[in-house]
């Protein structure tokens, strides 16, 4: 038994009882004392770190009157929690569970295909994926590291029989998933989450707890694949690939460090750190991983990650970015591994009032380079880091990031870049690199630079970076980094294109470090690949028969029963209602800025706030920047979206309006937008209204009223004087599929048009720029 290093969260009640002191003693603490600890509010709860009470009672003594048998005169009451049992004293490592049965991984994707496809679909309800995927995950994580608890799922589930019993269960699960949560010091949230689900039976519901036992080990990161794959994640949300993460911990760790401090910034689904803990096997005494993040749905599931590999870490959650976070600290890390958003920002057109800017204050609108400077102070001298960052942001033309590099290069911070291969990530097609980087006192007199974007295996839609690509990386970035020889590059067949760059030499590009910016076009990967021109060109193959099917369902309406179809404007048809607005929908504008402001709205807040510029062709765009967190959004419930929804602009430029789908269940909507919902038994399809209300005629109606008012604005009062005519609800419905059969036609005719482009595109360079990257070269182009 030795000291957990997990850092476990406790209430007021149980630091109380552990202190040995009456619960408004606690409080009494908070009042008193403005250097008492901060606690971390989740689900409508407060809790302490333990580690920091631990700080902050080490000066506090024991009156003497309070002291127990066998405490001495100056006992502080630091000393007595830790002779206590139960948070403090348990394993370092992780007590095994039921492991998981042994299997091969296409049966584990099989049996994850069907816990997130049909057993989602019966349990889920109008619960958000997030909501099950909580549920699936709380299950495997109790499963295999908290064996008691898993029992008393197991016993719960039992017990029940019917519909009656469904609650019951899952705030069970939740209750127990929270509990071992607290233990690794990781906010609670599960049971919240679970109590949203609406299973269509209890039989449904223990199926899922049934099957998830047959799970292989190892599935709980093929579960987060699925949710990505399925769930359509933005910048901020994403997980970090597979291959992305071994090559980055290769890097990071080839030296071999032993009892090193790892830390990653914005931990995600907790891949870097899990993937330390592999490399390492159980993590040595020494050896300390700390996460931090502003998303605590995520950090939740990181917390899991990470105990399934036996290592304790200590993790946080803050709503502020790390470099503008109270607990910010600097030197203290010997290796860094992040994969940060790409192209956001928390500044919002504010100053960069917070942050230690080393090299430069970063621009306002973009913290690609913030976070590189957040990496480096936290490194301690000597210590090294891997990020994964977008391309931009090594070649941006940008005056102040281009200072930054400027200053990173010649101060000797960046050791080597790698240009990835394109489309390693399901949600984003933006190109990444990875940044080696070195808190280094005697820079070197030179960069790397790889550019290994043709080591991409194709999967379908995305690239891996497999085996082979891995090894022929490392076979040239590992000498380079940890090799004998300073300044040594090994030669690769497989990676041949790589070149030294001086210091002195960045000047000529603009400080970039994007490596096809200093290796010569016709070494270069960004010549026409065979592969890249084979996909693009299957791509426009696919759309192009999609596009068929569509011209061909298109072509079958019978257009001229159609036109003979009378709605608005003229005489009322035969059949047809026309009511105002407000008698068919509840109106309800936005909230007030006031109550919704920028303050509120964070890339680290977990519910998406919609603007007019989202609405978009009758459906919502995501924007990733604007999010509100989960406080906030309980706050302003009577502003949340429920599926089929309409929204509408009610100040500024109109746009037509917009209708929520399912996946969007729960988002809020800014104050200058309104919601329109559908009362019930109305007899009016939300569909049909979005296609009515999208009519020139209606739009000319809605912008006359508004530009009537001094700043263009729609009340809710003049928007319900808005007349609707409508069919019966068989005839709505029959106009809605012709409607979105034709706008499904128009969709597919713009992707096919920007397909044929992009083919084209590498069509030609295929043709007219010489041989391809897999081609021999000419002896007079040849590698480093």
């Amino acid at each position: 038994m030795g000291l957990d290093k997990r850092d476990p969260l406790i209430s007021r009640a149980e630091l109380a009882a552990q202190a040995g002191v009456a619960r408004p003693t606690v409080t009494t603490w908070e009042k008193r004392h403005g250097d008492f600890p901060t606690p971390v509010r989740s689900g409508g709860a407060e809790y302490f770190h333990l580690s920091e009470v631990l700080d902050w009672l080490g000066a506090r003594t024991v009156p003497r009157s309070q002291l127990r048998p066998g405490e001495t005169v100056g006992t502080t009451y630091r000393v007595r929690i830790l002779e206590q049992q139960g948070f403090v004293q348990v394993p370092t490592q992780i007590e095994p569970g039921v492991r998981g049965v042994e299997g091969d991984p296409v049966t584990g994707m099989v049996l994850v295909n069907e816990l997130m496809g049909a057993h989602a679909d019966r349990v889920r309800g109008s619960a958000s994926m997030l909501d099950f995927l909580s549920l699936i995950v709380s299950l495997v994580f109790l499963r295999e590291t908290a064996p008691a608890a898993w029992r008393d799922v197991e016993d719960a589930a039992t017990k029940g029989t019917g519909a009656e019993h469904m609650a019951g269960l899952l705030a069970c699960i939740g209750a127990v998933a929270d509990r071992e949560l607290r233990r690794h010091g990781v906010p609670p949230g599960m049971r919240e989450s679970l109590m949203r689900l609406e299973p269509r039976s209890y039989r449904d519901l223990v199926g899922v707890v049934r099957l998830t036992v047959k799970l292989p080990r190892g599935a709980f990161r093929l579960i987060l694949d699925q949710y990505e794959d399925r769930a359509g994640l933005r910048s901020e949300e994403f997980f970090t690939p597979r291959g992305v993460v071994r090559l980055a911990v290769e890097l990071a760790l080839g030296a071999g460090q032993k009892n090193a401090s790892v830390y990653d910034p914005y931990v995600r689904g907790g891949e870097m750190l899990a993937a330390v803990a592999v490399r390492r096997g159980t993590v040595g005494p020494g050896t300390t991983l700390h996460g931090e993040s502003p998303r605590r749905d995520t950090l939740r599931f990181a917390g899991m990650n990470i105990a399934l590999h036996g290592a304790p870490a200590v993790l946080r959650s803050s709503r502020a970015m790390p470099w503008a976070s109270e607990g910010a600290r600097s030197g203290f890390a010997d290796v860094v591994l992040t994969n940060p958003p790409f192209n956001m920002s928390d500044t919002a057109g504010a100053e960069r009032a917070h942050g230690v800017w080393e090299f430069g204050a970063p621009p306002q609108g973009n913290d690609n380079l913030a976070w590189v400077q957040h990496v480096l102070n936290a490194l301690k001298p000597g210590g090294r880091a891997i990020m994964v960052m977008p391309v931009k942001a090594g070649n941006s033309v940008n005056t102040a990031e281009r200072e930054i590099r400027r200053n990173l290069i010649e101060r000797g911070a960046v050791e080597c870049v790698v240009a990835l291969p394109p489309r390693l990530f399901s949600a984003t097609p933006v190109p990444v690199a990875l940044w080696c980087l070195r808190r280094n006192k005697t820079p070197r007199p030179e960069v790397l630079l790889v550019d290994a974007r043709h080591l991409g295996t194709g999967t379908g839609r995305r690239n891996v970076v497999g085996d082979d690509g891995l090894g022929a990386i490392l076979e040239v970035v590992r000498p380079w980094l940890f090799g004998p020889a300073l300044g040594s590059v090994a030669h690769s067949e497989s990676c041949p294109h790589t070149t030294l760059v001086s210091r002195g030499a960045f000047v000529e590009s603009g400080y970039s470090l994007s490596p096809m910016d200093h290796i010569p076009e016709s070494l270069s990967a960004a010549q026409p690949a065979r592969e890249e021109l084979i996909r693009t060109h299957g791509e426009a193959v696919r759309l192009g028969r999609l596009v068929q099917e569509a011209d061909a369902d298109a072509a079958g309406l019978a257009w001229s029963s159609l036109m003979g179809v009378r709605g608005a404007p003229g005489p009322l048809p035969p059949g047809w209602t026309e009511v105002r607005l407000a008698e068919l929908c509840e109106i309800q504008p936005g909230p007030s800025y006031t109550r919704l402001g920028r303050a509120d709205r964070s890339p680290g807040g977990e519910v998406p706030v919609i603007f007019p510029r989202q609405l978009e062709g009758g459906r919502i765009l995501f924007l990733e920047q604007e999010q509100a967190f989960r406080e906030k959004a309980q706050e302003l419930a009577n502003f949340r979206l429920t599926a089929g929804d309409v929204v509408c602009v009610r100040t500024g430029e109109l746009r037509p309006p917009a209708l929520v789908e399912p996946e969007q269940e729960g988002w809020l909507f800014s104050t200058n937008l309104v919601r329109l919902r559908v009362r019930e038994g109305v007899g009016v399809d939300p569909g049909f209204l979005v296609d009515h209300l999208s009519l020139p005629h209606s739009m000319q109606w809605m912008r006359n009223r508004a530009e009537a008012t001094a700043a263009p604005s729609l009340s809710r009062d003049a928007l319900g004087h808005l007349p609707v005519r409508f069919p019966s609800m068989s005839e709505q419905q029959e106009i809605v599929r012709v409607s979105a059969l034709l706008r499904r036609q128009a969709v597919l005719h713009r992707e096919y048009a920007d397909a044929v482009v992009r083919s084209r595109e590498e069509l030609l360079k295929h043709l007219m720029l010489g041989p391809s990257a897999d081609e021999p070269l000419a002896p007079s182009a040849q590698p480093l």
